[in-house]
């Protein structure tokens, strides 16, 4: 079901994306992979919220916390688009965005949306409600995609009509996930009136400011990069970049991401267990698991960009730039997506202190140097620098994971020698098939 959720933004990734492309030309259509990117961040730049609410949840005893957590974590997330959307409003006055005031305000409810939507999300993901999480999920960015591509299609191909329709769509998907958290999450507490207070706000807002700093940095430098190249670069040259990225992060967003979500609940309870041979039995399949779910695609994609961004996009003019794009970032991007195993460690050591000083000190590197590249027009630059940022941060996290050893534990080391050598055989084994097989065909 975790898998499940994640193929209605394949769907749309594959099929649809490059219909857009189609139907709002070069110039709207970088404006709308800007729009998708400051979407993307402010889904991570949730104060970290999604993060709190989810060990809240697990952690949670009574029926009441669970519902009174989700509850303040939704309440945070709105106030902070209360002091946002007019802050954004104030900034485009100055600074040209590409969208008119009403689209503007549109777009912000929609990021809005779309927050919330994904704090119920996590909720549910939290209690083990995978099928009604999975089904919710796949249906609402399916039915939006589909929508938005009709809509262009039928009524008219501009940026208002595409807001529009991601905003009414998203909507009810956030209705359908806020009526199935009150439905799930109540339970023993069904007579019971959960009333958010401002002090709960305020407390769990304080909780968070590690997580806030971490949420900023990746979500910093995860998306800023579409708006600094755009800056410095047509709408145009920054579409193939767009899709490069878009293809090259789906083995770990739709591949990895799930195996991630399932394991490491698993393993905060076997870390805090302080038994080594408890987490060994969890590291083990979770290692495997990402291994073969990451680097066997990734491989495969890297060895075959050419044919395979030609098949998905259909127009020449784009698969050059973006099968370029693909060959510098792909290598660094499946590296990073080995970084889930040592995140999930740090994460249930709560070294929340060590994961925002180091992701704050990555992002400030990196748009350094993507502002650099960009300002120099060079795309192919700012490749080498994500490949760069993706490879550094799997490598600190697991060289911390492996400095905690001092505290007796020896299962970080074992894992990560266990990864690199996976990752190697399997990258090498697909590598070479495939050479084989162009060889004698």
């Amino acid at each position: 079901m975790l898998y499940f959720s994640r193929s209605g933004a394949l769907l749309v990734g594959v099929l649809i994306l490059p219909q857009f492309t189609r139907l709002l030309g070069a110039e709207q259509f970088g404006i709308v992979a800007v729009i998708f990117s400051f979407q993307a961040l402010l889904l991570i730049l949730d104060l970290g919220m999604s993060t709190l609410l989810s060990r809240d949840i697990a952690a949670a005893e009574a029926d009441s916390e669970t519902l009174t957590a989700w509850r303040t974590a939704e309440a945070v997330v709105s106030g902070f688009y209360v002091v946002l959307t007019p802050t954004a409003l104030l900034v485009s006055s100055f600074v040209s965005t590409g969208l008119s005031p009403t689209q503007l305000v549109v777009a912000m409810l929609l990021f809005w949306v779309l927050t919330v939507q994904n704090i119920g999300q996590t909720a549910l993901l939290a209690k083990h409600h995978f099928v009604a999480a999975g089904s919710i999920q796949f249906v609402g960015v399916a039915v939006r995609g589909i929508s938005t591509l009709l809509a262009l299609r039928f009524i008219a191909a501009d940026l208002t009509v595409f807001l529009l329709s991601q905003l009414v769509v998203a909507t009810g998907q956030a209705v359908v996930t806020r009526y199935w958290c009150a439905l799930r999450l109540r339970g023993a507490a069904s007579e019971k009136v959960i009333r958010v207070k401002l002090a709960q706000c305020l407390q769990m807002t304080k909780r968070s400011r590690p997580l806030v700093l971490f949420g900023i940095a990746g979500a910093a430098v995860m998306q800023l990069d579409k708006p600094i190249v755009a800056t410095f670069t047509s709408a145009a040259q920054i579409a193939p970049y767009y899709l490069a990225t878009t293809l090259c992060l789906a083995p770990l967003s739709l591949l990895a991401g799930p195996v991630a979500q399932y394991f490491q609940p698993r393993l905060v309870r076997a870390v805090a267990s302080d038994d080594d041979a408890l987490v060994q039995q969890v590291l083990r399949p979770f290692t495997a698991a990402i291994v073969v779910v990451t680097m066997l695609p990734s491989a495969f994609l890297w060895a075959m960009r050419e044919p395979i961004v030609s098949a998905w996009l259909g127009n020449p003019l784009l698969v050059g730039d973006v099968a370029k794009y693909t060959a510098i970032l792909l290598p660094g991007v499946a590296v990073g997506a080995l970084g889930f195993v040592p995140y999930g460690i740090l994460l249930a050591r709560q070294d929340f202190r060590f994961q925002a000083v180091s992701s704050a000190t990555l992002t400030v590197v990196t748009l350094l140097a993507t502002y650099a590249f960009a300002q120099a027009q060079s795309v192919q630059g700012v490749c080498w620098v994500y490949a760069s940022y993706h490879a550094a941060s799997t490598l600190i996290s697991w060289l911390r994971c492996i400095q905690h050893q001092a505290d007796g534990t020896r299962y970080a080391r074992a894992a990560a020698l266990r990864t690199v050598v996976m990752a190697g055989l399997a990258t090498v084994s697909v590598v070479t098939a495939i050479a084989f097989g162009q060889h004698y065909l």
